[in-house]
């Protein structure tokens, strides 16, 4: 169980605070991404001021959709053992589950096919084929996490716990069940990778 976090004594932490102005400096004076992100969580944690949170995840926000669409157009890909490529990766699939619970299936899915085909984690990137092939089976939002995963499983300690990859089916019986919404986007991802080898 996940202990809950003392609002107000981190506030008046000596060390939290001198951290927190610390990263604040280094946001400013770097282009790091995850380094932004680092000081959203903890502006988050202290349920700090919702402009400025809306400021810094606009900023994350924006600049990973940069990263993609540089890693798109050049042929690059997306490495989440690189904390950098990890904030971005993080970033667009928060987007993207953002979207899917607004009902806006159609951003959420491009997002989601867009992460299957950047990242190299093979755990993650079959699960973004989940997410995607879902949403064209006309999964709802909450029927996908009520009836598909099994979010109670993860290990939030994980850097990795922040995409959900565990289900009530292993990933390949999933996919084999949604064969149908697979093969379109495996479709889709082929021209994704010739737009990539032209750009080569």
């Amino acid at each position: 169980m996940e202990k809950s976090i003392d609002i107000e004594a981190l506030k008046s932490d000596k060390e939290f605070q001198e951290n927190l102005k610390q990263l604040e400096e280094e946001v400013k004076t770097t282009d790091s991404l995850a380094k932004v992100y680092q000081l959203l969580d903890a502006k988050l944690a202290i349920n700090a001021d919702e402009n400025e949170i809306n400021e810094l995840f606009q900023r994350v926000v924006s600049e990973s959709f940069n990263r993609v669409s540089e890693a798109i157009s050049q042929g690059g890909e997306l490495n989440l053992a690189d904390p950098e490529d990890w904030a971005a990766a993080r970033a667009i699939y928060e987007h993207a589950i953002e979207r899917y619970s607004s009902n806006d299936k159609n951003a959420a899915q491009e997002l989601f096919l867009a992460l299957n085909f950047l990242i190299t984690n093979p755990e993650v990137k079959d699960a973004m084929m989940v997410h995607a092939a879902a949403v064209g089976k006309g999964y709802s939002f909450d029927d996908f996490f009520n009836k598909l995963t099994k979010v109670e499983d993860a290990d939030f300690n994980d850097p990795m716990a922040v995409f959900v990859t565990d289900f009530v089916q292993p990933v390949d019986i999933l996919l084999e069940m949604m064969s149908e919404e697979v093969a379109a986007l495996n479709a889709r991802l082929e021209k994704l990778k010739k737009v990539q080898e032209e750009a080569k």
